[in-house]
């Protein structure tokens, strides 16, 4: 028989290649997958997640779902593979499920936190640092413009042509001295707030490296908006580094710690 769980991955990403697995590089979804078979020894695990995140990025959030072989309580399900997971992948929560689970189709709603500091020389996998000053004011009056539906074709790297672009934002803004991350040395560091329906590759990162050259001076209000509504290449960032970001909370349309629906009994 095949069991199916949803399970609350908390990682640190600095030591991985990335959420999805890779041959020759180490992942997350690999060393998950690793445990499973130490726990439930079969060829038919099969794990997927709500989100793959990129190289060096962190999660607090993401769901994994679980199909074994070995009927496992939740609770022995969590303990098992936090004793067989290193200590920067953690489970926080996990639930009975169904086959049917769409872990990712399900997800209605994404938070991510990219976090910087300036003024800044250390390297940090857990922060981007950067040595310049930056104008925060401008880059909170920037940020407010991504938000609403827009194509994102100018904020993505490496998507098919055939990919839908389009996007809604629902909240996009900096904050001042965040106290989203109380770890990681991030103390009096900034953030970049970002909350859609969904993200496509890199996206996150890109319009984060757009936010830091307008605070440079390099990139103008007026290039974000145009960027935004051409079919043309416009370049106006970069490719912010890895480790600044953080899947920080996933709204589900079906509560994936809820469990598999009870079968109605025929009278």
């Amino acid at each position: 028989m095949k069991f199916f769980y949803n399970a609350e991955v908390h990682y640190n990403g600095e030591n991985y290649f990335g959420w999805q697995k890779q041959k020759n590089f180490k992942t997350i979804q690999d060393t998950i997958e690793d445990a499973l078979r130490v726990i439930a020894p079969s060829e038919k695990i099969r794990t997927m997640g709500s989100s793959r995140t990129d190289t060096g990025v962190h999660s607090r959030a993401n769901v994994c779902f679980i199909q074994i072989q070995e009927d496992l309580e939740p609770h022995e399900l969590t303990k098992k593979l936090n004793q067989e997971l290193p200590n920067d992948i953690r489970i926080t929560k996990c639930e009975r499920t169904y086959r049917h689970f769409k872990v990712v189709y399900f997800a209605k709603r994404k938070q991510y936190l990219y976090i910087f500091k300036i003024n800044n020389s250390d390297h940090s996998p857990f922060y981007h640092s950067i040595e310049e000053n930056l104008d925060i004011e401008k880059m909170k009056v920037a940020a407010k413009v991504f938000i609403g539906t827009h194509d994102f074709r100018n904020f993505c790297h490496k998507v098919s042509e055939n990919v839908d672009k389009k996007r809604e934002i629902f909240e996009c803004k900096i904050i001042e001295d965040q106290d989203f991350i109380s770890e990681n040395n991030c103390h009096g560091s900034y953030a970049l707030v970002i909350e859609g329906s969904g993200f496509l590759k890199q996206m996150v990162r890109i319009i984060m490296g757009s936010l830091i050259n307008i605070g440079l001076g390099k990139t103008t209000l007026s290039q974000i908006q145009e960027a935004l509504v051409s079919t043309e290449f416009k370049k106006t960032g970069f490719i912010a580094p890895g480790g600044g970001l953080y899947l920080n909370e996933i709204e589900f349309i079906r509560d994936p710690f809820k469990g598999p629906k009870s079968k109605k009994k025929k009278s």
